[in-house]
């Protein structure tokens, strides 16, 4: 192997900067839950060599906790000079979610090879668009941290899916609960996985917004700090290939995690802490349940998008090699912003 991809940050708040926790994830097994906590796992992958944010503190937060790591990491205010000085090969973009797009479209015209954009892709359409036009046009890799995509545990619903083990999936229910359920905040993720088991791309979708958000038409949210900064939605989502899905995302209540696939032949039920596979015995013709375990190796998704980004790089992929690649991701900016203009419009069923 080679040297080690030269990676920047920029961005600095817990989800970049956090250590690995000394907690179960989803009582599995201790995982990296923060991107310094991953890229420190696979040093012969990728190497940091500096870090950006407009706000000191964060930058003196980051050097306590991980200088003694990364004892030489140059440290930047303007992420357009760390690109130019450093010439990145992977750039870790974790700015507020309204400010992607502007830095992704900017360092892929840069030249640099490869981009790790926190989620959302992108608080706008327009703005999903823009960013792949970028990628496009300098043939830049670029994936989205959608972590669960890459969670042995959750990616293991979709290898049972595609093996044809719940036969065709028919609908899914998506149960998100919990201060943290905001739509754009872990929203994100909930309908992003979602989208990742249906198989297909939204086409259709209706939604009512929490109480006390009419007139959020477009993205106010505080990058997911302050929960009254974002709704909580309940919606239907129809994909072009038959899909239905509901989602009910619920602030002020249990926090809570669960996607109830159906299939033609069988259910999934998936959480933090279950995975439960319903099947037909084909003698008896009983239903019956148990559990699918995945890999007792729990890397974690954050550690899982690192490793696939940086390998894709090396053996010169392609976007398409990439599991929450720009096209996939630009699918949950369209169901984020198609429930924002169902409800503004009467909770009405519209085409995306």
């Amino acid at each position: 192997m080679g040297k080690p991809f030269r990676a920047c940050f920029i961005g600095l708040t817990g989800i970049v900067s956090a250590p690995v926790s000394t907690g179960l994830g989803g009582g599995r097994s201790v995982q990296p839950y923060s991107h310094a906590s991953a890229v420190d796992r696979i040093p012969n992958a990728v190497d940091l060599v500096a870090i950006c944010d407009l706000v000191p503190a964060l930058i003196d937060a980051f050097k306590e906790r991980w200088g003694s790591r990364w004892p030489n990491l140059n440290v930047y205010s303007d992420f357009r000079e760390m690109i130019t000085t450093e010439k990145p090969d992977i750039l870790l973009v974790a700015t507020p979610d309204d400010k992607h797009a502007f830095i992704v479209e900017a360092a892929a015209d840069m030249g640099v090879p490869a981009i790790l954009c926190e989620k959302p892709l992108a608080t706008t359409l327009a703005d999903a668009d823009k960013m792949i036009a970028a990628i496009e046009r300098n043939g830049t890799l670029l994936t989205v941290e959608h972590t669960r995509r890459w969670d042995p545990f959750f990616h293991r619903v979709r290898e049972l899916i595609d093996a044809g083990v719940i036969g065709e999936v028919k609908t899914i229910v998506t149960t998100l609960a919990g201060p943290r359920a905001m739509l754009f905040r872990n929203g994100t993720h909930a309908i992003d996985l979602q989208n990742y088991y249906a198989g297909g791309s939204p086409t259709q979708v209706w939604a009512n917004l929490e109480d006390g958000f009419d007139g959020f038409t477009e993205y106010r949210g505080d990058g997911g700090h302050d929960p009254a900064s974002e709704p909580g939605a309940s919606g239907y989502v129809r994909y072009d290939n038959g899909v239905r899905a509901l989602y009910n995302g619920t602030k002020g209540s249990l926090s809570d995690f669960e996607i109830d696939v159906l299939g033609s032949a069988g259910r999934i039920r998936i959480s933090g802490t279950t995975a439960e596979l319903h099947t037909v015995d084909g003698t008896t013709g009983e239903t019956v349940q148990r559990s699918f375990p995945a890999t007792m190796i729990m890397t974690g998704g954050i550690q899982g998008a690192w490793e696939e980004l940086a390998s894709t790089l090396a053996a010169g992929g392609t976007n398409a090699d990439l599991r929450s690649n720009a096209y996939q991701a630009r699918k949950t900016v369209q169901v984020l912003t198609g429930f924002l203009k169902s409800h503004d419009e009467g909770s009405r069923l519209i085409a995306l």
